[in-house]
């Protein structure tokens, strides 16, 4: 029988790649999509896949018009309900930003799968979700190359000594360090390897998003952050490792391409062949050390990881401040200074439900906005 599968944020680049993907794997069947704004994008993707359930976060008549054999929901409650009644065996989840936590937890209560490929979920959440998928025995697969590279390299047998995982470095990694903080968006969106949206392309730079991804994979494998490396790989060709005390080392190799991961975690514990015969040869497998002083945000990152009220600041001020930036507010050197500020008015406290996250993620936003303002009111 097919999988039935769930595509929340389907609009986004991982959204969008997963049902190119689907449409290759007889195994799984679309029955359900949601999206934000972008209600062009959405349209052509009714059209094709034709699902029972969709959901919005605003109401649109037309496409409640367009689409009668379709059932719509709107708002995030409605995205809640869109799964309660597809029901679905998998869902992915590649909701952008701290709502995605919401939609997670919803999702492990209906499915047996969660493919996650929304890192602030865990930085946000802590353990909560993992909990709740123990508790609901639902399989949780992570779709950042990084982790799921680490997810595959990490048999359960013997645990390693370190993890790392790897960052291109971002379109700013061989500017002179003088000179980052007064980069423009246009100069930080040209990303040297990867094609991703606004702000994962602005966090690679600030590498912002490398210090989630150390905070996510201490949550999913249970490694202090001290335990987890981080190295520049310009190619991108190497998405983690694993070091044991014998001196061995185990790399996970594979061309950046984000179709790999997702298709890996629909089809788990099975591979799709998408590429065909893969070639290495030739290719440069190649670390090289990070220079902490160019990332502070990396190693703030660090210091604050377990801490989850400072997670959440930090992501959350992290929002606001890359949308400050786009928008010609302030330059790309203050990202940092706005994420410090926040995390540092930010009291120690590890929540224990969704209501107490919601309410330090609100007033981390808050106090972000007021320092953008502070320091940048033009």
């Amino acid at each position: 029988m097919k999988k039935r599968l769930a595509v929340l944020g389907s609009t986004g680049s991982i959204g969008s790649q997963t049902l190119e993907i689907v449409d290759k794997i007889e195994e799984i069947e679309i029955v359900a999509i949601s999206c934000g704004h972008n209600f062009a994008s959405f349209s052509k993707q009714l059209s094709k896949f034709h699902p029972k359930f969709a959901a919005t976060l605003e109401r649109n008549e037309d496409l409640v018009d367009s689409f009668p054999g379709t059932t719509f929901f709107h708002g995030e409650e409605g995205i809640e309900t869109m799964l309660e009644k597809s029901r679905p065996d998998y869902a992915m989840l590649a909701v952008s930003g701290a709502a995605g936590l919401r939609f997670s937890l919803k999702a492990a209560e209906v499915c047996s799968r969660l493919c996650l490929a929304n890192k602030e979920t865990i930085v946000c959440g802590g353990n909560l979700l993992l909990e709740k998928c123990a508790s609901e025995e639902v399989e949780l697969i992570p779709v950042d190359s990084e982790h799921s590279g680490l997810f595959q390299l990490l048999d359960g047998t013997i645990r390693p000594e370190r993890i790392l995982i790897t960052a291109s470095g971002g379109a700013l990694r061989d500017w002179p360090k003088e000179k980052i903080h007064q980069a423009s968006p246009e100069d930080v969106m040209k990303h040297p390897v990867w094609s991703m949206g606004n702000r994962i392309t602005v966090d690679s730079a600030s590498m912002v998003n490398k210090g989630l991804e150390v905070i996510e994979a201490k949550y999913l494998f249970g490694f202090d952050s001290s335990e987890i490396d981080t190295y520049i790989c310009r190619n991108s060709f190497v998405h983690a490792g694993v070091v044991y005390d014998d001196g061995v080392v185990k790399l996970h190799v594979g061309r950046p391409d984000m179709r790999i991961p997702i298709s890996y975690s629909l089809t788990y514990p099975a591979r799709h062949n998408l590429f065909g015969e893969e070639r290495i040869v030739g290719i440069p497998i190649v670390l090289e050390e990070l220079q902490q002083d160019r990332f502070p945000a990396l190693t703030l990152a660090r210091e604050i990881c377990g801490t989850v009220s400072k997670q959440i600041a930090y992501n959350a001020a992290d929002e606001i401040a890359v949308h400050a930036f786009m928008k010609g507010r302030m330059p790309f050197g203050s990202i940092y200074n706005i994420i410090e500020r926040t995390v540092a008015g930010t009291d120690d406290q590890n929540p224990t439900d969704y209501s107490q996250i919601i309410e330090i993620d609100s007033f981390a936003r808050r106090l972000a906005k007021e320092e953008v303002n502070r320091w940048y009111c033009q």
